[in-house]
This record gives C-alpha cells, sequence and structure tokens, in this order.
C-alpha cells in the first residue's frame, strides 16, 4: 500500500515542477511513512512516491520502479494477490526478476503484454506507468475501485495523485472554479462518485479503467475489465449447489489476501461479513489473530457483546475500545483532515477510531466490506422489492392510492416511496441527504445530478429479477465506493492497509451466478454468507441484523457543532463563493434546530465541505514545507 502522484508537462520541466512533485508526495505522507521516492525523465514527467512496506519489505520494493532497460517507469499503490502466479508466467517467458515484490510482477507484466497485463490482475490497485519512448502516461484503477485515482488537465500539463488534495494544491490549478453540477452531486450523495471531480477539469479513473495521456494531448480513456455480466436463470446457481460455491470462494479469497510480509489482522464487527472473514483467516493463522472492533456506551447502536462472542468463539487476540459521544466529538478536526476529498457519510467518525486502534498493533487488516453490496443485504431491497408492483400503475394512480391508505395503519399501508415518478428516483432518494427540493431552497443555481450520470436510470415496470439485479448493479456501483473511501481515508490517516476478500474478483465473478433465491428469504439478505458462516459457529449466535455504530450527528448540528456550522457555513466567505442564498439556509437550519426536520445528513454534508475546503482546498506552501 502505498501512495503516487505525479504530472505530465507540455513545455518541458522546471525546477519548479520537481518541487511541487516533492510537495505533493509530502501530502501523501500518511499513506507511505516506510519510504520515499522521486523521478524524472528530464524532459516532461516527474512522478512521486510514498511506500507503507507490506510486500517484500528490503529496498527491492522502491519506487518509482524502472525496467532493465530504463524504458518503463512505474508507481503501484496496492497490493496483487495473483503475483506468484503471474510472475511464474512471465519467467517462463524469459522474464528475470531482481525482488520479490508485486511491484516488479506488475512492471513486467507491462512490459511484456502491455494493457491486456491490466485484466489479469487480481487485487487492489492505482497505477502509473510512464513509456519515455513516446512519453505517454497511462494511469489505471482495480475493477471495484478500492484504490483511488484522482486527475486534473489543461492543455498544459497533466497532474494526478492517490488524493484529491494533490490535484488541486499544485499552482496551475484554479481552486475557485468549481463545477456546479458535481457540487450539487455531492451535496446530493455525500460523496462524488468516479469519474466526476468537484473542480473544473478535474476527474477520477474509472474503476476497471484506463486513462493515457501525452504532454500537451487531451486524455482517453477505456476500460479493461467490466463487472460480470449476470447469465439468465438456467445458467445460474441455486440452493446447495450456491452455498457451497460461495464458501469455499470466500474462503480461497481469504487465503489469497493473506500474503503479506507482515502479521494481517482484522477488523471484527457483530454481524456476518467481518465473523466469515475471520473464521476463515483462523484456518490460515497458526499463531494469534487479532481482531479490532470499536464499541459505544449507547445500548442501541452497540454490538460490541455480539464481536465478543465471536471473538471468543474463534479464539482470536480481541482488541476492543468503548468510546463515547465525546470521544467522537472530539475526531471532528482529524476526520477532516483525513478526508482528503469532500465527504459527508459521519460513520468515518467509528472508522477512523477502529483504525487508529488497529495501527497500533499493525500495518494490515482485513474488513468485511461489500458483502451486503454484493449478496443482498441491505434493508432497502426488500422495501423496493415489496412496492414493484405499484409502479405498472401511473403515478396519479400510485399518489392517491398512498393518499387513500395514509388512515391505515403502518404496516397495511404501501411505502411512501411509490409516489416517485419511478423506481430509479426512489432509489436515488434513499441515497441522498439533500433532496431537489432543498437545493431549491438555498441553491437554486446547483443541479442535483448531471445529466451524464445514468446510475439511477431505472424507468417503468421491471421483473422482480430486473429489479433485484438493477439494486444490486446500483449498490455497487454508487454505494460501496463510498464505502471503500471512507475506509482508505480513515485507514490511510493511520498507515494502516485495509484489503476486502469479499470484493475479490473471483468472489466477484462468481456473485454474478448466485440466483437471488439463494440470497434473500423474504426481508432477510445474505442467506449464502450466513449458512457459510453458520459452518463455523452455532446458528442462534448470528444476528439477524446488524446494529451499526454511528456518532449522534443529530444533536450534535444542535448543540456541540451548532456554533462551527453557524460559523463555517452560514459565513459570508463559506465554500464555494456565492453558491448558496445565505438567509435561505439560515432558515433551512433553523428547521432542523427545532426539532420539526431531521435535515441531519444536508447539513453535515455542507459543514463537511467547508471543513474540506478550509484544510484541503489551497495552495501548497511555495517552499514545500509543513504541507500535511
Amino acid at each position: 500500500m502505498c501512495g503516487i502522484t505525479g504530472m505530465l508537462v507540455r513545455d518541458g520541466l522546471d525546477d519548479r515542477d520537481r518541487q511541487e512533485v516533492d510537495a505533493l508526495s509530502e501530502l501523501m505522507a500518511r499513506r507511505g511513512p516506510d519510504d520515499a521516492g522521486v523521478w524524472d525523465d528530464g524532459a516532461v514527467c516527474a512522478l512521486g512516491f510514498r511506500r507503507l512496506s507490506i510486500i517484500d519489505l528490503s529496498a527491492g520494493g522502491h519506487q518509482p520502479m524502472e525496467s532493465g532497460d530504463r524504458q518503463h517507469v512505474l508507481l503501484f499503490n496496492g497490493e496483487i494477490y495473483n503475483y506468484r502466479e503471474l510472475r511464474r508466467e512471465l519467467e517462463a517467458l524469459g522474464c528475470t526478476f531482481r525482488s520479490t515484490s508485486d511491484t516488479e510482477v506488475v512492471l513486467q507484466a507491462l512490459v511484456v503484454w502491455g494493457t491486456d497485463a491490466l485484466a489479469r490482475l487480481n487485487g487492489m490497485f492505482a497505477i502509473a506507468w510512464y513509456r519515455r519512448g513516446d512519453q505517454r502516461l497511462l494511469l489505471a484503477r482495480d475493477p471495484v475501485g478500492i484504490k483511488p485515482l484522482s486527475w486534473w488537465w489543461s492543455p498544459q500539463a497533466f497532474v494526478f495523485g492517490s488524493q484529491y488534495d494533490q490535484v488541486i494544491r499544485h499552482r496551475r490549478c484554479d481552486r475557485a472554479d468549481v463545477d456546479p453540477q458535481v457540487l450539487g452531486l455531492y451535496l446530493r450523495l455525500g460523496f462524488i462518485p468516479a469519474p466526476y471531480g468537484l473542480h473544473t477539469g478535474t476527474g477520477q479513473v474509472e474503476p476497471g479503467h484506463w486513462l493515457s495521456v501525452r504532454p500537451g494531448e487531451a486524455p482517453t480513456t477505456g476500460s479493461f475489465r467490466s463487472m460480470a455480466v449476470v447469465p439468465p436463470p438456467e445458467e445460474r446457481l441455486y440452493g446447495r449447489e450456491a452455498d457451497e460455491a460461495v464458501a469455499r470462494t470466500v474462503e480461497e479469497a481469504v487465503a489469497r489476501q493473506m500474503v503479506a510480509d507482515v502479521p494481517v489482522g482484522v477488523f471484527l464487527s457483530g454481524g456476518v461479513d467481518s465473523p466469515l472473514v475471520t473464521a476463515a483467516m483462523r484456518d490460515h493463522v497458526d499463531g494469534p489473530l487479532r481482531a479490532f472492533s470499536i464499541g459505544t456506551d449507547d445500548q442501541v447502536s452497540d454490538e460490541s457483546a455480539a464481536a465478543g462472542v465471536y471473538a471468543q468463539h474463534f479464539e482470536v487476540d480481541h482488541h476492543l475500545r468503548i468510546i463515547t459521544g465525546l470521544d467522537a466529538m472530539a475526531l471532528v478536526d482529524d476526520v477532516a483532515q483525513a478526508y482528503t476529498e469532500p465527504f459527508g457519510d459521519y460513520s468515518s467518525f467509528p472508522t477512523l477510531m477502529v483504525s487508529a486502534l488497529a495501527a497500533e498493533h499493525g500495518k494490515v487488516v482485513l474488513s468485511g466490506d461489500g458483502g451486503d453490496e454484493l449478496f443482498w443485504g441491505y434493508p432497502r431491497f426488500a422495501k423496493v422489492r415489496a412496492a414493484r408492483r405499484w409502479f405498472g400503475l401511473p403515478r396519479s394512480a400510485r399518489v392517491a392510492a398512498y393518499a387513500a391508505t395514509k388512515p391505515l395503519p403502518v404496516h397495511r399501508r404501501p411505502a411512501r416511496g411509490i409516489m416517485f415518478p419511478s423506481l430509479g428516483a426512489w432509489y436515488l432518494d434513499a441515497h441522498s441527504g439533500l433532496r431537489d427540493e432543498d437545493l431549491d431552497a438555498f441553491a437554486p443555481d446547483l443541479v442535483a445530478v448531471p445529466a451524464s450520470m445514468d446510475l439511477f436510470d431505472l424507468e417503468g415496470l421491471p421483473t422482480d429479477d430486473q429489479l433485484l439485479q438493477w439494486v444490486r448493479q446500483n449498490e455497487l456501483r454508487c454505494h460501496l465506493p463510498m464505502v471503500l473511501q471512507k475506509v482508505d481515508r480513515a485507514s490511510m490517516f493511520h498507515s494502516l492497509e485495509v484489503r476486502v476478500p469479499l470484493l475479490d474478483l473471483e468472489l466477484l465473478d462468481l456473485a454474478a451466478r448466485v440466483d437471488p433465491s439463494a440470497a434473500l428469504d423474504g426481508p432477510l439478505g445474505k442467506i449464502v454468507l450466513r449458512k457459510a458462516l453458520a459452518q463455523r459457529i452455532p446458528t442462534e449466535k448470528i444476528p439477524v441484523a446488524k446494529k451499526g455504530f454511528t456518532v449522534p450527528m443529530a444533536r450534535w448540528l444542535r448543540e456541540d457543532l451548532r456554533p462551527v456550522f453557524e460559523e463555517r457555513v452560514l459565513s459570508p466567505d463559506s465554500f464555494p463563493a456565492g453558491a448558496f442564498d445565505r438567509q435561505a439556509l439560515r432558515t433551512w437550519f433553523d428547521g432542523h434546530l427545532s426539532g420539526r426536520y431531521d435535515r441531519t445528513r444536508g447539513l453535515w454534508n455542507l459543514l463537511a465541505l467547508q471543513l474540506w475546503a478550509e484544510r484541503h482546498c489551497r495552495p501548497l506552501p511555495a517552499s514545500g514545507a509543513e504541507v500535511h
């Protein structure tokens, strides 16, 4: 796990460019405290690197890494879990290696196979590959989007980095030039999905895509691996066949992702996914296996007791830290510093806490992220599915039916979501912290969703199977990137690598073949994962629903954070200049303060944007010092 950055300039590098790459590298020092390196070709390309040593702890893994003929240079952030198999293939083709690192395998693979090598990499990665012969820089990002990779382009220069602040803090970027469509998208979703960037000219490499650029030329992009296509029903896995295939593939994925030259621990919650990962790890660790959990003094959200049951059953070295709302409140500054792009999901607080705990004991952990998205684990799936048939009626009929049933008990009424124009519009609303009417109230010039975004396009009445496949794809393309962004920034703030075996490419491909009937039982999802876990622990010890620890943000915004919000968001110089009607926003905020409305998500999205701008949306110091 590392951090990468660099630039490609049209008119030739100068000393200021080289100093700037040094400074951009310092911005990501927490991503790689073990080693640093810079390189330039003396002409148009300069690269910077920070290393967190996980595989091949020697100097053999140093980057930027050059090929033997010095014509190819690689920056690599991440881990490749099948690198040993690829190395054997390359050796059979005559390649020789100077190290045992996966970085050199990636470099040799690119030299031998070109961009075809990308689809053969099973892992999490962000890559920058520079070819001196034609002065071409190629960026690539893993098919799930686990590792980040941002960029900025103008005809004069191209800048990229593992952190968004790197691409906007260089001297050429106009930090006042904010794209109003992307700003509206952030305020609505609470994060910015790829390929968008908040500032004009910026973006993110999309998962499973490459981006190629030469000095002075506009970037071009292409896909090297997409999510597996769902086969027709007769070719899918059902029942016991699905159960056995998923259990086996989870075991294999965990074993693959434990490859490291340092000890590997695990995040352990009271749910299903991380205990399943922990159980599979137990088979491959002879000595102590360290597991890390966060508990809270709030009984409604605390699941430390369930995590403790799992820890005892699997005989792990359990590290549990109980925290309070006041403990979390003290982390506001750290959260703002850790998230180097606007990010509004306040579950970042506990994620930062558990990352800090794990980093006290090691460099690498496995997590259970991805199970809910792959196997229909979220409760919202069942809610939308139950209301699907209503969308066979005209919207006017649905609105009338909802009004007519309002006197009935809640369990007998249809969901309020049937009044949305389409199922896609309802699903967008479910992911939204701010809605159209909110933006209309205090930021009428902003567009909530860019016209180019098709993630929530679902019209008419899909079949039950079509709906379930659509919601899974939507979660993988929209919600999962937010989860991965949250975990990456929090963990790397503490120089901790988090691996996600449930998002291993072989398991992703298998999940596409599992029929929904094998994963859903009424409102309960992830049945295949629950059955895999039940092979390891008595079923009665597996909770039906995961609580999920969060923070009392609604109360904080009414009390502790109220003066902070008023000072930062309602001030005349709030970011970006002129975007918000402050008086209308004051009225909107008052609705939350009074208790009439719960506007927690939208308000934190706004405050998080201001805290981010103060810390990250500013130029680099001229000397390149004190940039953290």
